[in-house]
């Protein structure tokens, strides 16, 4: 059987500004794959409808986008759609029948309204797990910097220190950062998608920097100060790893000798730093627009932050023994660790700036790699396509196209006596078949 296409017209204005689109049946659809394979992607990326496909067909057209990168979501009502449903990569089963079987996501109501609310939470998820990500990697890189300055000294974090920054601080805030809601507003771009993209890679390591730089200043600027002194050096003997075993044998000499090295200027301003940068991390690693709504809308989030907050000034400036002996840090005039305009700005202003990132692909020439964005940049400096008043042929069901510009309706193959195969763009005729008794008719050279 042989099938028959023909190109419509499009007015050159529309042609200028790429402003066109396809429509294609299941005919039109397969007889592209079966003669036209290499036509297929260039139809694809300007592909607008696809009507009335079987099954297969579907599944093919979807595994076709996902060969050009797509990210392809399907939705469909009855059970011809569950192959395709299951090839998507997030399928929307929009009754409660067969097709829920095989989709991930079932809509109550039963129209395609939920595919924007699904995208917003999908890029909220997103980003929420990126910033849970970023937030994990800098508090350890953080309490590691702080944990070596003092090793360096032979001293540690408290027991108690640790379990303030652990537990008060970092596992309430990984059980709480998630609970912010989608933004309401669908942006007209999607966050990045993956761990090795540069504003993630950038962010992880310009937070690094500044730490370290607070870090090391703050140790320091300790050991300059009129009223420190230096910290009597344990035995020779005695590891810093000890140091929590001697100090669970209270009232032996040990634990005294393990107290002095818990005891100090430097670990007494290393820990509200770090303790401190805990929080900023989590405010700021907290953005709000355009994928997620802004930080006070997760109040829980936001009250702890808060309390959180409180606790540390407590425990910063409240001049009381017992909670000096509690947590294990020494009476010294305390300095404000506060630079959360450090990290607003890094966060907020450079890593987050959208026109900034584009700015700098553009002055180093960056293109995305994926295959639908080459194809678009292909496609707009082919000055033959869309093509108009042209006619391409197919013969003997191989994935070849004939050409002839200058020929308009002109033979491939002279010599064949099948039927050519006519190939349309905007709207895909009807297969024609073995009864046309005009096929092939002879044409005239224009």
């Amino acid at each position: 059987t042989q099938c028959k296409l023909s190109w419509e017209r499009w007015t050159v204005l529309e042609r200028e500004r790429n402003n066109y689109h396809f429509a294609l049946n299941g005919k039109s659809y397969q007889v592209i794959v079966k003669h036209f394979k290499s036509l297929l992607p260039k139809i694809l990326v300007n592909g607008t409808v696809f009507a009335r496909m079987s099954p297969g067909q579907k599944s093919s057209l979807v595994e076709e986008f996902q060969k050009l990168n797509y990210y392809v979501g399907m939705c469909g009502d009855g059970a011809n759609d569950c192959g395709a449903l299951k090839m998507a990569h997030a399928g929307i089963s929009l009754s409660e029948q067969e097709a829920s079987v095989a989709s991930p996501f079932t809509s109550q109501i039963p129209n395609v309204e939920c595919v924007p609310e699904l995208i917003r939470e999908g890029r909220a998820a997103l980003v929420t797990t990126f910033a849970v990500f970023k937030y994990l990697t800098m508090y350890g890189l953080t309490q590691f910097m702080g944990t070596a300055l003092l090793y360096w000294q032979l001293q540690i974090f408290g027991n108690y220190q640790y379990l303030m920054q652990d537990v008060v601080i970092t596992l309430l805030v990984c059980l709480t950062m998630s609970l912010t809601q989608a933004y309401p507003k669908l942006a007209p771009y999607r966050p990045p998608g993956q761990l090795i993209s540069p504003p993630l890679l950038l962010s992880v390591i310009l937070h690094t920097c500044i730490a370290a730089v607070m870090l090391v200043c703050g140790f320091l600027f300790v050991k300059q100060q009129p009223w420190y002194v230096e910290p009597p050096c344990p035995p020779a003997n005695q590891s810093p790893s000890a140091v929590s075993t001697a100090l669970a044998r209270n009232g032996t000499a040990n634990a005294t000798s393990a107290l002095s090295s818990v005891l100090s200027y430097e670990g007494t301003t290393l820990w509200p730093l770090v303790t401190v940068n805990c929080i900023i991390l989590a405010f700021v690693f907290s953005k709000g627009k355009p994928f997620r709504k802004p930080i006070y809308t997760n109040y829980i989030f936001s009250l702890l932050l808060l309390i959180q907050l409180g606790i540390c000034l407590f425990l910063l400036f409240a001049d009381l023994s017992a909670i000096y002996k509690g947590m294990q840090v020494s009476r010294m005039a305390i300095e404000r660790p506060f630079h959360l305009p450090f990290y607003f700005t890094s966060q907020d202003v450079i890593l987050q700036n959208r026109r900034l990132w584009l700015l700098i692909k553009t002055c180093f020439q960056f293109q995305s790699q994926s295959q639908y964005r080459k194809w678009q940049r292909k496609l707009e400096k082919d000055p033959t396509w869309p093509p108009l008043n042209r006619k391409d042929f197919a013969e003997n069901s191989k994935n070849e196209i004939y050409i002839n510009s200058q020929r308009i309706g002109c033979w491939a193959g002279a010599q064949s006596s099948q039927k050519p195969l006519w190939l349309c763009s905007l709207s895909c005729l009807p297969l024609m078949g073995e009864s046309d008794s005009d096929w092939p008719r002879e044409v005239t050279k224009q």
